[in-house]
């Protein structure tokens, strides 16, 4: 019982996340969703008077050290299972087979308290069926199934998308509250991730399930009769947590958590760092980390944040000049209410409504948020840089954003909304044109293949003039030589006055009158 032990499964590592209730008492609250096989109870002068029991759910339970009541001079240990923890004398949780223990107690007392709780679980067990695991109040409960298309996919169209690029070979990481590794649609695609809150240990857990909805939109494989699956689903997803999931929501984001959790998933070889959270603060960690990112070519896209109905601040990372900021749209196309904006805004996508992976299992189809909006653009760059091999970071932020389709506002929809088809297969003009080269004008310069060419175009010219000309005048008059039946056309003899044959009396032209009555 005293070898040394690590945890292996995600059921084990949920065993260790224990938390001290009380110090008087150092009662422990198991915060996971597993069945414990328990071992064999055994007496402590190894008569073998105990009995093994079947498998038992103690999610949830509360432990209190202390004695047990067995049977006969012995005392039954108190064997809840082989993963347990140890609380020391000074508060710190160590894994290791043993039994829960306050570290002071003699042991005779620690049996004695403990007992009752083992052997109540161990006859409920006997007597009764064991009900399968269900997951703690404090985590979300598992998704549902949902067979309609949803409004986001007929938006972006990933069936379009998928014949040329699926994301292979990309990574992406996802900053926020852990991702569910065992989801059925998220299976395989979800590396152990790291944990930035409490600077060692894995995220491929979600209590909250928010990093989980993340990722579906991301990396989900179509699965059952649900037409839902992830915009890139040949990419992996690597969780890191920034958050507490067990308290996600109620304590603000540590921008030095942050800034350490971008820096651990640039240094595993993440080419996209989708952060899903924000701060409503500049800090220089946080800075110093995303440019980092940047200088190794690394695409960083982040939610703008869901404050936009609280006064609106500016949040971080998206406010560096670095990042993708992303917002949210919804069905008709108009402005997330809650989503952040403002001049650093670059993008939007659908963040309203939207059917993703639920922590658990199934799906839920009214999710929101500007996360997951980041979600969408974070697995278009994946697109965009599994289909386009060598393309630089510079370049895929101008492919996303020259080829969005825009919006009314710049400070509410940036350069508009995210078009993985476009990012994919539009090419880009280069950003360097090219100077025109200096006005010159024409000079006449005297060749004789030119003359030749024009006094030949000349004499046509002249020639179809003539042509012209002949066939209006044969137009004009061959009715009327038809009409004279072709005979020349003779003027008529002038008409001839007859002379008298004798002459009158002449004219005297200067006789003066005679006399009449005038006179």
């Amino acid at each position: 019982m005293g070898e040394s032990w690590q945890p292996a499964t995600d059921t084990e590592r949920g065993l260790l996340r224990a938390v001290r209730d009380d110090d008087r008492t150092k009662s422990f609250r198991l915060f996971t969703r597993a069945e414990l096989h328990l071992p064999e109870l055994r007496d402590d002068n190894g008569d073998g008077g105990g009995q093994r029991l079947s498998t038992m759910d103690l999610s949830g339970q509360h432990f209190t050290p202390g004695r047990t009541a067995g049977r006969g001079p012995g005392r039954q240990r108190p064997a809840t299972t082989g993963v347990r923890v140890q609380l020391t004398s000074n508060g710190a949780v160590r894994p290791g087979r043993h039994r829960l223990s306050d570290g002071g107690a003699s042991r005779p007392g620690r049996r004695w308290l403990a007992g009752g709780a083992v052997v109540g679980l161990a006859a409920t067990v006997l007597v009764g069926p064991v009900t399968p695991a269900l997951a703690t109040p404090d985590c979300a409960p598992a998704g549902g199934q949902v067979t309609t298309p949803s409004w986001a996919q007929q938006v972006l169209a990933p069936e379009q998308v998928w014949p040329s690029s699926q994301g292979s070979g990309v990574t992406v990481a996802v900053l926020g509250s852990g991702v569910d590794g065992d989801h059925p649609q998220l299976r395989g695609r979800v590396e152990t991730g790291f944990d930035a809150v409490r600077g060692n240990g894995p995220a491929d857990t979600d209590c909250s399930g928010q990093g989980t909805r993340v990722a579906g939109l991301i990396v989900a494989r179509q699965t059952g009769p649900s037409p839902f699956a992830g915009l890139a689903p040949s990419a992996r997803v690597l969780p890191v947590r920034v958050v507490d999931d067990q308290a996600f929501g109620d304590t603000p984001v540590d921008a030095a958590v942050l800034a350490r959790g971008i820096t651990w998933a640039v240094d595993r070889g993440a080419r996209v760092v989708a952060v899903t959270v924000a701060v409503d603060r500049d800090a220089e960690t946080l800075r110093t980390s995303v440019r980092r990112a940047a200088d190794r070519g690394v695409v960083v896209v982040a939610a703008s944040g869901d404050r936009g109905g609280d006064g609106n601040p500016v949040s971080y990372p998206a406010g560096y000049p670095e990042v993708v900021a992303v917002g949210a749209i919804g069905p008709d196309g108009r402005r997330w209410r809650k989503a952040q904006y403002g001049p650093y805004l670059d993008l939007v996508a659908p963040g309203v409504a939207v059917t993703t992976t639920q922590r658990g299992s199934g799906l839920v189809e009214a999710a929101d948020g500007t996360a997951l909006a980041c979600g969408f653009v974070a697995a278009t760059a994946a697109l965009t840089l599994a289909k386009r091999a060598g393309t630089s970071r510079s370049e895929v932020i101008r492919l996303l954003t020259v080829t969005a389709v825009p919006g009314a506002d710049r400070a509410e929809y940036g350069h508009g909304t995210v078009n993985p088809y476009g990012a994919i297969n539009d090419r880009l003009l280069p950003e360097a044109r090219p100077v025109p080269p200096p006005f010159r004008p024409a000079v006449d310069r005297p060749d004789p293949a030119v003359r030749e060419s024009r006094r030949i175009a000349l004499a046509g010219s002249v020639i179809a003039l003539a042509t012209v000309l002949v066939v209006c005048a044969v137009a004009l008059t061959l009715p009327r030589v038809r009409r004279r039946r072709w005979r020349a056309a003779v003027a008529s003899a002038p008409a001839r006055s007859v002379e008298p044959t004798e002459p009158g009396p002449p004219v005297q032209l200067f006789d003066e009158p005679g006399p009449g009555p005038g006179r």
